[in-house]
């Protein structure tokens, strides 16, 4: 034996041999222990030797070694080819025979044993080397191959379908659980049984035995079906429904080593199409001879199926009905309200809905139905909607000659008393949440019981209904007219403004119902009286307003009859209040009554005055002087705004032309215009004329613009805005916060100061709402390079909090009150010559 010294491999060789565990089995001592040196230096480990047969088996089992080198000739009475048999039966271990013996014999026992190589004594190390290297890498393949196999099988046994494998002559090599289930058969009772006996096929239309798929494609050489349904027959002759199909198994040559075949039962799947088809059907019944309208309709609103009831209640054939939109049938106002409720049953969040709905019949007839909508679904997507319709219209006509005899004067049709509390109910909520106004007018027929007593009570219902109809044209849609009994009405008008707004309705009826009425074949003139309360000027409540509006009526009555009375006193105090200054507000200009007043507005930094604002104030010649809240609304409503406004900024731009300069400082005036005065197209040559006549310079004017004028921002309030800039005044935001403050708005006009209503500073303190509205509108203000004055600080603490925001001036009574021109030009010049106090001005 030749014992040459090792050889090294690559790394990964190396790495492989050290992992490598070897078994020695011969029976001479100084062969092995020479081996073991070898493969030491081959880089192997060898995990044991044995000189016998019965030992190497033993040992093999115990070490599972990766290698066994094997002498035949032994000690004991097992030799080498023996105990390479029994291993290899047990485990898959490599063995590689080391001999002297190289006769037909040996070496053909030594064969059956399936060895991984043989090698005669003596042998080269290069030729040990290279058979265990081989014998190794072989006996990885291996593994890996029967590793692949086990997962192979594995898979085969756990699927649902049955498969059958075959060799090329058609008999059975191969069957899994499922299979062995559905045929029932065991695979070792199958096992080269033709594949015809163990899994016979039945034609399941003639109930003849088929020709088995497998041995079809064996002979085809493709893949073979079968019809679904067809009948496999199993050993116990029991038949069951599958689904087949079979194909060629061909070696790398194509030569065909057997087939394969796969099938699985249908039974549930056939029963289910059967309960399906029984489903329709019944379905298909219900639906056609339902008493009310079914119908079908798609994603899309096509009407996809219609029984007879809907054609009926539309008046519309099946053909006709079919693909048509549902839209052509339906109201265009119940469109959007009829889509959300779809989009709620189609996206899950309501399994169904119901909802009334109205339909046009052929004939041109609303129907009112209450429809209740479901959702069908396939593989669990929308498919269409179940529609069932159901006719009210018989229960409608019966809801609404119901309501008409709850709600409304059968003999006149107006509504009743009922109704009429109700809806003043109503009006208050309005009236409240909306800040507006209405009118209740108690209202009946002069001397009509003489006309019921002289010709008959049906002459006296001919002349109601005669006056209900003027009543009624007489209102707008929004207001209401009621009959109470006998000749009793009430009126609501809503929205209305001023006392002129209830005027124009009551002589417009007072006029029609002078004019003749033709009754019981005579001519009739009659007069009418009416009593009217207010709301909120009267009253605030319901039951209230009624009262108040019906003694006006008696009020009316006792004045002499046909004449309308508002509600006493008070309404004649006001009314006589009104009058007074109304008559003085047409000469109060040429008499020279109106007075500007100044309040400074003062720097948050250091208290100096920047800019005094001028305040109109009415020096009455009986009421004293009146501060512009007692005023301005009806310079407004007369249309005098205009020239009471240009009035205001020419003798605030004479005064400012005149103050004194403290430290050398320009004092700015800051005017206020109302939005008539700013709409109505004389604003911009009003400030014009002022800065020519008085000389001031533009710098030091300061226009302020409420956000309610603001609001209609069109071109020519544009035009308006650019005009006063373009004369070099400046432009503010006055009451900033109260109404609608739009970013959009600002950055149109452009504001050079923007002005916080004091509502907003007078809680700021404690109102966290408040204080973030400031603190956000003086950050957007800066942004926009805008000065942020705070109107009505009243106390240090709001100042602190201003100042600490950044705000950059404020006005209020914690500076000053607004005082005369002739007080605050003084003021200012004591400023100027040093004198300060903490409250200038009182």
């Amino acid at each position: 034996m030749t014992t040459a010294g090792s050889m090294n491999g690559t790394p990964a060789a190396a790495a492989g041999k050290s992992s490598s565990r070897i078994l020695i089995v011969e029976d001479e001592a100084i062969v092995a222990l020479d081996l073991q040196l070898q493969l030491q230096d081959m880089g192997y480990t060898v995990c044991g030797i044995t000189d016998n047969g019965a030992e190497a088996v033993e040992r093999a089992w115990v070490l599972r070694p990766s290698l066994i080198l094997m002498d035949i000739v032994l000690k004991g009475d097992m030799d080498g080819v023996a105990a390479a048999e029994k291993i290899s039966r047990g485990l898959h271990i490599p063995i590689i025979f080391l001999t002297a013996y190289s006769d037909a014999a040996t070496v053909e026992r030594a064969a059956r044993t399936a060895s991984y190589g043989y090698l005669t004594k003596p042998f080269r190390v290069q030729e040990l080397r290279a058979v265990i290297a081989v014998a190794i890498y072989k006996a990885a393949l291996e593994r890996q191959l029967r590793d692949s196999e086990r997962w192979f099988a594995s898979t085969l046994r756990s699927v649902a379908d049955g498969i059958v494998a075959t060799d090329e002559q058609g008999r059975v090599q191969f069957m899994n659980p499922a299979a062995e289930a559905m045929l029932g058969w065991r695979l070792s009772d199958a096992l080269g049984h033709d594949v015809a006996e163990v899994a016979p096929i039945e034609d399941k239309q003639t109930g003849g035995m088929m020709e088995s798929p497998a041995k079809r494609a064996l002979q085809e050489g493709s893949v073979i079906g079968i019809d679904f349904g067809t009948m496999l027959v199993s050993r116990d002759g029991k038949r069951l429904p599958i689904d087949d199909s079979a194909a060629p198994v061909r070696d790398e040559e194509g030569k065909a080593l057997g087939a394969v075949m796969v099938f699985r039962s249908v039974h549930e799947r056939l029963v289910a199409e059967q309960k399906l088809r029984q489903s329709e059907e019944h379905f298909r019944k219900v639906f056609d001879f339902a008493p009310v309208g079914m119908a079908l309709v798609g994603l899309d609103n096509q009407f996809l199926q219609v029984n007879g009831a809907i054609c009926s209640l539309l008046g519309y054939a099946e053909s006709e009905l079919l693909g048509a939109d549902q839209a052509y049938f339906s109201f265009p106002d119940e469109a959007e309200a009829e889509r959300a409720i779809l989009d709620e049953v189609v996206t899950g969040r309501s399994l169904s809905s119901q909802f009334e709905k109205r339909y046009r019949t052929r004939e041109g007839k609303v129907v009112w139905t209450l429809v209740s909508v479901s959702l069908l679904r396939q593989k669990n997507e929308p498919l269409c909607y179940l529609w069932q319709i159901h006719d009210l219209t018989e229960r409608k006509d019966v809801e609404y000659r119901l309501a008409r005899l709850a709600h409304y004067d059968p003999l006149t049709g107006l509504a009743n008393r009922a109704f009429l509390s109700d809806e003043i109910e109503r009006q208050v909520l309005l009236a409240r949440r909306h800040h507006q106004r209405f009118a209740v007018v108690f209202l009946d027929l002069d001397h009509f019981k003489q006309i019921n007593d002289s010709l008959g009570h049906e002459a006296g219902d001919e002349l109601l209904q005669a006056v209900a109809h003027k009543l009624k044209s007489a209102i707008r849609q929004i207001d209401t007219v009621a009959r109470l009994g006998g000749d009793e009405f009430v009126m609501l008008l809503t929205e209305i403004g001023t006392i002129e707004d209830v005027l124009v309705v009551t002589d417009k009826l007072r006029t029609e119902c002078t004019k003749p009425i033709l009754v019981a074949g005579h001519e009739m003139h009659v007069s009418i009286s009416l009593g009217a309360s207010l709301y909120p000027d009267d009253a605030e409540d319901a039951r209230t307003l009624l009262r108040y509006a019906d003694s006006a009526l008696y009020h009316a009555k006792a004045e002499g009859r046909n004449n309308l009375q508002f509600y006493r006193p008070e309404l004649i105090a006001r009314l006589q209040h009104r009058m007074m200054l109304e008559s003085g507000l047409r000469s109060a200009l040429e008499r020279g009554e109106f007075e500007l007043h100044y309040q400074p507005i003062v720097s948050l930094a250091d208290g100096t005055p920047l800019m005094a604002e001028a305040l109109i104030r009415w020096k009455h010649p009986a009421l004293g002087l009146l501060v512009p809240d007692a005023f301005i609304p009806l310079i407004e409503e007369m249309g005098l705004s205009s020239s009471v406004g240009a009035w205001v900024i020419t003798e605030a731009c004479r005064a400012a032309a005149a103050w004194p300069r403290p430290a050398g400082r320009e004092i700015a005036v800051s005017i206020n215009v109302s939005p008539r005065q700013f709409k109505s197209g004389l604003l911009v040559q009003s400030v014009q004329n002022a800065l020519q006549s008085t000389g001031l310079e533009p710098a030091r004017v300061c226009i302020e613009i409420t956000e309610q004028a603001l609001l209609d921002l069109n071109e020519v309030n544009q035009s308006t805005i650019k005009d006063l800039k373009n004369l070099g005044v400046k432009i503010a935001i006055d009451d900033f916060g109260i109404g609608y403050s739009s970013l959009s708005y600002i950055s149109r006009i452009a504001p050079s100061e923007i002005k916080i209503d004091c509502s907003l500073v007078r809680d700021i303190a404690v109102n966290q709402s408040d204080a973030a509205i400031v603190r956000a509108t003086i950050v957007m203000a800066h942004s926009l390079n805008m000065k942020v004055v705070t109107e009505g600080v009243e106390t240090p603490v709001q100042q602190s909090i201003l100042q600490n925001e950044g705000c950059d001036m404020a006005q209020g009574h914690l500076y000053a009150l607004p005082v005369p021109a002739a007080e605050f030009q003084d003021w200012l010049g004591r400023q100027g010559a040093g004198v300060h106090s903490s409250k200038p001005l009182a």
